[in-house]
């Protein structure tokens, strides 16, 4: 998985039969798989106190001291089913599988949902996943996930302000926030940025997700796609040094692995699949209130942090 190379390749470099090789591959995947299943979830009090990367950090704390992780959505190619090709089609029309996954702030999957047909919207998945399974962590009350304008606001989930810039990289092209509303999304989207981080550095890792045409049969993708969060899981609980993880902690430049949000939002277009129930008060409030804080005058390191800022 980390090489992706063929059954044939490794068939030459052990020195045994094809048939062996696919049967002893077959045999670790299924130990990867019992291992999915006790490492890809939330630590023994994972949600009962701010990470430290939190606590620690001016930018966040303590406009989020009530976040606990993050999540969002991101695309793997695929080799669809002849008889329903056209559901795998997501963007630019390629097949992949809309992969769900909640990351904690030491980039470390608390929850993976693996197999969607690449068309189905982000939303529509975590609509599912709230709905239907029983191994989904929901946020404890009071708490919250981040997640970016691809999803709806509601309890438990909080997202950017609309119709302000958000996205990073829209800040490095078009220069610092110059309101409050754009600082607070600065601030969101850095913070949020660990999700598509802890993707870079699995994505780095494990070549053969990269794999355009994928050699392998849906039921087993999806078998090979879990084990290498597994494998992701095991290598960050170790605690050795590891040079992926080391340079995807600090990157500044991340891929937005989203559904062209950044698009969307540079054309003030941003699209929302409904969400039962939507537009939650509550969320909103806490949001208006992190506004206050920042625009607070002994808060407002915003000159410093910004160069300069606007207040509305």
């Amino acid at each position: 998985m980390a090489q992706d190379v063929t059954v044939r390749v490794l068939a030459e470099r052990y020195q045994h039969s094809l048939d062996t090789i696919k049967r002893k591959l077959d045999d670790g995947l299924g130990v990867l798989l019992k291992l999915a299943a006790d490492i890809v979830k939330p630590s023994r009090g994972e949600f009962a106190k701010p990470s430290p990367k939190l606590v620690k950090d001016g930018r966040y704390w303590p406009f989020f001291e009530k976040c606990i992780v993050a999540l969002d959505g991101t695309h793997i190619s695929v080799r669809p089913p002849s008889n329903s090709a056209e559901a795998y089609k997501g963007r630019k029309s390629e097949p992949t599988i809309n992969v769900l996954a909640i990351c904690n702030f030491s980039m470390r999957f608390i929850f993976a949902y693996v197999g969607v047909p690449g068309r189905a919207h982000d939303t529509k998945v975590l609509t599912h996943c709230v709905t239907h399974e029983p191994s989904f962590p929901h946020p404890p009350n009071g708490k919250y996930y981040l997640v970016d304008s691809g999803y709806p606001t509601r309890t438990g989930y909080l997202g950017p302000h609309r119709k302000a810039r958000y996205h990073l990289d829209l800040f490095a092209r078009g220069g610092p926030p110059t309101s409050i509303r754009e600082l607070f999304n600065r601030r969101h989207s850095s913070l949020r940025s660990i999700i598509e981080r802890t993707f870079g550095v699995w994505k780095a890792k494990w070549r053969i997700l990269n794999r355009k045409h994928p050699k392998y049969e849906l039921k087993k993708w999806i078998k090979i796609v879990t084990a290498t969060m597994a494998l992701h899981n095991f290598i960050r609980d170790s605690h050795y040094e590891d040079r992926d993880f080391a340079y995807w902690e600090v990157v500044d430049d991340y891929e937005n692995h989203g559904d062209q949000a950044v698009e969307n939002e540079e054309e003030g277009n941003i699209e929302h699949t409904p969400y039962i129930p939507t537009g939650d008060r509550t969320m909103e409030t806490l949001r208006d209130g992190n506004l206050d804080l920042l625009s607070q005058g002994g808060r407002v390191e915003a000159r410093d942090y910004l160069g300069g800022v606007r207040k509305p």
